[in-house]
């Protein structure tokens, strides 16, 4: 069922066992085409360990779309050395320390952290004038266990939600999660919880013009992730310049002297 949903017809070899199938399949494919193949037998090989160690039963569409999402992520990992993520590389990607936003712009930037224990995870958004000053920031924390991308991705989709409260004219959201960066700017259809909040930031993005969106190295985001870390302390809260909690003062002196 999963052959036939993403590759129609693909199942016309006369292989004697799925070795010799498989073999046929990549001498006859390209290799984009024989990377689908691998992460599709890899989608089916997890389900079938959900259902024998978990009893944990899932349909045609979400194991397909699963395999579709991984690939996607995987190829955005590999900026580097895969033509086909660097597509969606831009000028300004990959800083390794913080820089000040030009004139009267405003650099906004996310992270999201992961509580397991507590089984939940939170968001860090911090907004910085080109003077390098807090001009505010915000926490907000959720119940649950998500993966990374999905907390990144959600973190990123807040911000462009949050910046519409302000009237700021140019506007530089950065993130330091490559897959979320990337499953943003690309046009790729993932019928995942993670592509919903993709799409949903791909909406936002194209109802403003004002805004540029890059990824960034976690040593250039230390502000944000320090607010995330601590979001489960300060949940759904808004801080001004003049109320930031103590213990962030030292990430944002910190991240200042390494411009």
């Amino acid at each position: 069922m999963c052959w036939n949903k993403i590759f129609p017809g693909i199942q016309g070899s006369q292989a004697g066992d799925f070795e010799e199938w498989l073999g046929d399949v990549f001498q006859g494919n390209t290799q984009s085409k024989s990377a689908e193949v691998v992460t599709v037998c890899w989608a089916i090989w997890r389900h079938r360990n959900d259902v024998v160690w978990n009893s944990k039963f899932s349909n045609v569409n979400r194991v397909v779309a699963s395999a579709k999402q991984y690939l996607l992520q995987w190829k955005c990992a590999q900026v580097n050395c895969s033509s086909a993520s660097s597509r969606y590389v831009v000028q300004g990607d990959g800083a390794f320390s913080w820089v000040r936003p030009q004139g009267n712009s405003i650099k906004v930037m996310v992270d999201a952290a992961l509580f397991a224990n507590r089984k939940e995870y939170g968001l860090g958004v911090v907004a910085r004038d080109s003077d390098g000053k807090v001009v505010v920031a915000r926490t907000r924390c959720f119940s649950g266990k998500v993966a990374a991308e999905f907390a990144e991705a959600l973190a990123i989709k807040e911000a462009l939600s949050w910046i519409k409260e302000y009237d700021w004219q140019e506007v530089v959201l950065e993130s330091d999660c490559l897959a979320a960066v990337q499953a943003v700017r690309s046009k790729v259809e993932m019928r995942s919880s993670f592509g919903l909040v993709v799409e949903e930031c791909r909406r936002e993005i194209r109802l403003s013009n004002i805004i540029s969106l890059l990824f960034i190295k976690r040593s250039a985001n230390t502000v944000a992730h320090c607010i995330a870390r601590a979001s489960y302390k300060y949940p759904d809260r808004i801080f001004g310049r003049n109320d930031i909690p103590t213990e962030f003062l030292d990430c944002i002196s910190l991240e200042s002297s390494m411009e």
